[in-house]
């Protein structure tokens, strides 16, 4: 049980269902819960607080290892998973909660923490704002954007896909607006006297 001595010595356990890997961030369908599930789980991390996570497929030790898991577990069966423990009471089951719901498990009395304020990042609008900094913004924009994902907790990958996207974007621009220049300087002409961008003749 968790009570005023022991608040700031909170564990959170989280038993996954049986994954490929230690936080199921992997393979071609990812499911965007434990996506975010993983970057809340970061983030706690980062602010100090104790988490550690145990995969069924891989460590079933772990689940012997706690009786009020193991009698759930053998009562219920592997549906009722994910399961969260927090010092050694189940407080959550069937899902994983959010980064708001977690930080006020570990820290009842700081409840207001998050990442900026009171709102959790959306993952999604930080990739978004990393895709428009190389598309669209300046070293600066993308300097930002960057660290704020990786505050977030965005994967290396996932950030290095919203550049590359973005790059593809910039290309796309360019390119139009060299036809278009072309165009107007009369590119393709028959007395093909006009030096155009991106011609090669200058």
């Amino acid at each position: 049980m968790m009570n005023d001595s022991t608040t700031l010595q909170t564990l959170i356990q989280v038993y996954d269902p049986a994954m490929c890997c230690s936080t199921g961030v992997c393979g071609s369908d990812v499911d965007e819960a434990l996506v975010n599930f993983a970057a809340d789980v970061k983030w706690l991390k980062s602010q100090g607080i104790d988490i550690q996570r145990f995969n069924l497929g891989q460590e079933p030790l772990a689940f012997k290892e706690q009786p009020e898991v193991l009698s759930r577990l053998k009562n219920d069966g592997a549906s009722i998973l994910p399961l969260i423990v927090v010092n050694g009471k189940i407080v959550a089951e069937g899902r994983y909660p959010s980064r708001d719901e977690m930080s006020a498990l570990a820290l009842p009395q700081q409840a207001e923490i998050t990442q900026s304020g009171n709102e959790t990042p959306d993952l999604s609008k930080l990739l978004e704002d990393i895709e428009a900094a190389v598309a669209h913004g300046t070293e600066a924009d993308l300097v930002i954007a960057f660290e704020a994902g990786e505050s977030a907790g965005l994967t290396s990958q996932d950030m290095a896909n919203a550049m590359q996207a973005g790059l593809n974007k910039a290309q796309r621009r360019i390119s139009v607006i060299v036809n278009t220049a072309n165009q107007l300087l009369g590119a393709g002409n028959s007395s093909g006297s006009c030096c155009t961008p991106g011609g090669g003749c200058c």
